[in-house]
């Protein structure tokens, strides 16, 4: 009986082995050449933790086995860093004289996230005016926004605190969606594929700053999506309900690589001192993101702290659905500057994190 439990555990560690590799090769494979491939990458960290169990399981029966899940931890471990850090730094203190600029990325959902004090958004809003007072960032790079909801009139207060230049993805000045908020003058707008996605040109002293505020394609999972996705976790699997679900992450992915060809051409004409800021709605073992690493440094793996998990979950009135909480909302940045602190905000009034970051022109 020993040996048949020996050997089932084996297959299964194999089967996780290989699985682990598997997801760690979304970054060289286009989704267009292997869907299959793609769709792992969401579950690298899930088959990290699950091959490290079974270092644990092998060495508690002083089996070499263990070896297995040891190789193929270490032939990936690169990818670890973009998961987790330690000893990053959440603020930063700059020298006399010295030049930094702080930028805050947040998905706001609309600011109807969490009905916090029973008024919906204008709660939410003004929670968001006290979290800029306090962080002070100089520019804002914000997705689904609204600047207004019953009283409150959201870019107007955020005006009078100084953030007077603003640009957003629509073309006819509506302050929606996807906007960029700034203290800095704004010199040039530029819309790209629609209103999802923009750069502005930002005075910075004496240089001239690129910004690019994004929001990928969104997954449009609605709520049964998210009660599927609990189901498979607790081993409950309604294949028709499931074959929807797979067919909105098909769809995205496709999506996000014909996103990223659009981008491309742009990221390789870019300018010194660029910064990419927004909703990513990818994972680190992504397509987008490992093809957006050749071009930029990802400031959370410099300063970072944590798994730094910036998307927690679908909101309603009634209760908060649980789903896998990823880091997809990203600060990146070209390699003339230099990450000194990072800050992801923890708080209630989107399904989204706010992640705070500072930079400065590297000697």
């Amino acid at each position: 009986m020993r040996k048949l439990i020996k050997l089932i555990l084996l297959i299964i560690n194999l089967i996780l082995a290989v699985l682990m590799l598997a997801s760690t090769m979304a970054g060289k494979i286009a989704p267009s050449d292997s869907m299959i491939v793609s769709l792992l990458s969401y579950g690298y960290l899930y088959f990290l933790i699950a091959n490290a169990l079974f270092v644990v399981v092998w060495l508690c029966f002083k089996s070499k086995w263990f070896l297995l899940s040891v190789v193929a931890i270490v032939a990936r471990w690169s990818y670890v860093p973009l998961y987790f850090q330690v000893g990053g730094n959440e603020a930063y203190e700059p020298q006399e004289g010295e030049r930094v600029l702080k930028v805050m990325t947040f998905n706001a959902h609309h600011f109807n996230g969490v009905e916090l004090d029973g008024e919906g958004s204008d709660s939410n809003m003004l929670s968001f005016l006290e979290m800029v007072d306090e962080e002070q960032p100089d520019v804002l790079a914000m997705q689904e926004y609204i600047g207004k909801s019953g009283d409150v009139h959201l870019t107007q207060m955020l005006e009078e605190r100084g953030y007077g230049h603003m640009a957003s993805g629509y073309d006819n000045g509506s302050m929606t969606g996807e906007v960029v908020f700034s203290k800095l003058p704004i010199v040039r707008v530029v819309r790209i594929e629609g209103p999802s996605k923009l750069y502005v040109n930002l005075l910075w002293g004496t240089d001239t700053l690129r910004l690019y505020c994004l929001h990928l394609n969104s997954y449009g999972l609605d709520e049964s999506d998210h009660k599927q996705i609990e189901n498979i976790s607790h081993g409950n699997v309604d294949s028709l309900t499931g074959r929807s679900t797979l067919q909105k992450f098909r769809r995205t992915i496709m999506n996000h690589e014909r996103e990223w060809g659009v981008l491309e051409e742009y990221f390789e004409k870019r300018n010194r001192m660029t910064i990419v800021a927004g909703d990513f709605n990818e994972t680190p073992a992504s397509y987008f993101y490992q093809q957006c690493r050749r071009y930029f440094d990802d400031s959370y793996c410099v300063e970072g702290q944590g798994f730094s998990t910036t998307y927690h979950g679908t909101f309603t009135k009634r209760r908060a659905t649980t789903f896998p909480a990823y880091r997809i909302d990203m600060i990146v940045h070209t390699r003339d500057l230099q990450t000194v602190a990072y800050k992801r905000i923890k708080s209630e009034i989107s399904d989204h994190h706010p992640v705070v970051v500072t930079v400065k022109i590297k000697n």
